[in-house]
């Protein structure tokens, strides 16, 4: 335990004051004033671990080893537990004064401790005279760090606690951490309609690997930027920053496969793996898992026969199932229509018939759904959302570690004015894949709502260096941190950037409007508001300002004055 923590064993009392409460251990109660709260005993448990470790963060690992020792428990155990202590607190989860969370981590007690003596109340500020002066003296240092630590964690968020998490935030460094980029498999075969095949299992490649935390693995988006294009090794890894460059091939004729993939190191050219599979497209499943595994094992020089994997067993249902689902896959990553989108489902729910335990199915099924919601492509907005939800949860509870789900349900609590509930989804999907770069652009939109733009705008560059061709939308919440950073200039780079490659969006307009009118430029502000009435006559502030709310009403106010002087109203 640090020397300058709690240790409870030793005291004669269970009386600690945390913030203005008095925490009673073992009567499982929180005091404040008349106010009286009792915890359930594993909440409270929860909370003596914390305290013991005021002011540090404590892996959640641990947490669920001192709360539920000698049990098997899954995440949502202690996420609930958190919870229901937050609540007890009525602690803000977005701006926290008692217990904050720290992604892909664990959670740290934030208030101010104290120990009291049996008799003393919460406002008493001796300490039990048998501590004796050394640990008087621990005391007040252990207070004077807690107390830095807090100022610290309000204005260097952004630190070096953040960069010891989430080494990606620092520039690509293959020495430290293998990078690679998974580049669309080539169709050889004869049948072009094939090739929803080809790129699903691309697709399923990418996403074994990205769970991966010790990779650096490019996201899919940038990925297929290089479909069907004349790929020079060296261009693309220094494009990307990646070290190295995963190329394949597959021939399907009838129910028979032929599978080639190189690992190619992209400095010297040198294959570092190669492989060629002969089989049923049946087994297209354990292959993938294989080809990941594989590439794992060179990336990260470890023996690949070292029985620490063990090749996934598929059930013959899943077989057909996952054939319907790479083709509805196919589909909805057009994103093209509101016509594409229905097809996808339909393929989506086809994949559910046959095989009703199919996470993955009701995942991409739930993505839809948001999907359909956020475009204004459905006339009841909600009932997608929700049905977005619950497919989301449905795919959870099938299995709990498919990152997807949790970005799918995050998005749906975002768009339902859920900030709370979407910015836990959001790290509990960073948790489970730490590559997923449209995750990290949620929590860093998330992020803005909590106002921290500043932090918000670390995670949206580490999303762009993990997926360079990114759609219009990183630039665009690119331009929204730096507006709400107050540097007009580069938010207005970031919004033109987005307007380049997507000359139709409203919401750029909008935020042009109000950066121009901020800084001054009338002129130009009141251009971009006339597109704006152009695409939308019935364009209102206050509809905007609700859908954007911001926790700070003068950044709010800011944003809606900046549209009123463009002329908007």
């Amino acid at each position: 335990m640090n020397k300058h923590s709690l240790d409870f064993s030793n005291i004669e009392s269970d009386a600690i004051q945390i913030g203005p409460w008095t925490f009673l251990a073992h009567e499982f109660q929180l005091q404040k004033e008349d106010e009286i709260v009792k915890l359930e005993p594993r909440v409270a448990q929860l909370l003596s671990c914390l305290a013991a470790n005021a002011g540090q963060t404590v892996r959640r690992e641990t947490l669920m080893e001192e709360v539920w020792p000698g049990m098997i428990v899954g995440d949502e155990a202690l996420s609930n537990a958190v919870k229901k202590l937050r609540n007890a607190f009525n602690d803000d989860f977005q701006n926290p004064r008692i217990i904050d969370t720290i992604p892909k981590a664990g959670y740290r007690l934030i208030a101010e401790v104290k120990q009291l003596n049996p008799v003393q109340g919460p406002d008493n500020n001796e300490l039990n005279s048998h501590l004796g002066q050394n640990d008087r003296r621990n005391w007040l240092a252990f207070g004077a760090i807690t107390i830095t630590l807090l100022i610290l964690s309000l204005w260097f968020l952004v630190g070096t606690e953040k960069q010891e998490l989430f080494p990606s935030s620092r520039p690509v460094d293959p020495a430290v951490k293998p990078s690679i980029v998974v580049l669309p498999f080539d169709n050889l075969g004869q049948d072009p309609d094939q090739e929803y095949f080809t790129d699903g299992v691309t697709d399923d490649i990418i996403t074994l690997l990205a769970k991966n935390p010790e990779l650096v693995v490019i996201a899919r988006e940038s990925s297929f930027f290089y479909k069907k294009t004349t790929r020079d090794i060296h261009s693309i890894a220094k494009k990307l920053n990646v070290a190295n460059i995963l190329n394949g091939s597959i021939r399907r004729i009838d129910n028979q496969l032929v599978i080639n993939a190189q690992l190619v190191n992209a400095a010297s050219g040198t294959h570092i793996w190669a492989e060629q599979y002969l089989l049923p497209a049946n087994n297209i499943l354990q292959i993938e898992d294989n080809i990941a595994h594989r590439i794992t094992a060179s990336l990260l020089n470890r023996n690949p026969d070292d029985h620490s994997h063990s090749p996934i067993s598929v059930p013959d249902k899943r077989v057909l199932a996952h054939d319907y689902l790479q083709l509805g896959r196919y589909r909805f990553y057009q994103f093209a229509s509101k016509a594409e989108i229905d097809n996808a489902q339909k393929l989506f729910r086809g994949a559910i018939e046959l095989d009703p335990e199919y996470a993955l199915a009701y995942a991409l099924l739930g993505w839809s759904y948001d999907f359909e919601a956020i475009n204004g492509w459905v006339d009841d907005r909600l009932s997608s959302l929700l049905k977005g939800e619950q497919m989301a949860t449905r795919a959870i509870k099938l299995q709990p570690d498919l990152a997807l789900s949790y970005f799918v349900r995050g998005l749906s609590y975002r768009e339902q004015g859920k900030y709370t509930e979407a910015l836990e989804e959001a790290q509990r999907l960073l948790e489970y894949n730490p590559n997923d770069a449209n995750g990290l652009v949620l929590y860093a939109t998330l992020l803005f709502h909590a106002g921290r733009p500043r932090l918000g705008l670390e995670w949206l560059r580490e999303a762009i260096k993990i997926n360079p061709h990114h759609p219009f939308n990183y630039q665009f919440h690119l331009g929204q941190a730096y507006f709400l950073l107050h540097q007009y200039q580069q938010a207005l780079e970031a919004f033109q950037s987005g307007l380049d490659s997507n000359p139709g969006s409203e919401q750029l307009h909008i935020w042009m409007a109000a950066t121009y009118a901020l800084m001054g430029d009338i002129e130009n502000a009141s251009w971009q508001a006339e597109q704006v009435i152009l695409s939308n006559p019935e364009f209102t502030v206050s509809r905007m300002e609700k859908s954007f709310p911001l926790n700070k009403p003068a950044e709010l106010k800011k944003f809606t004055d900046g549209l009123h002087l463009a002329g908007l109203h």
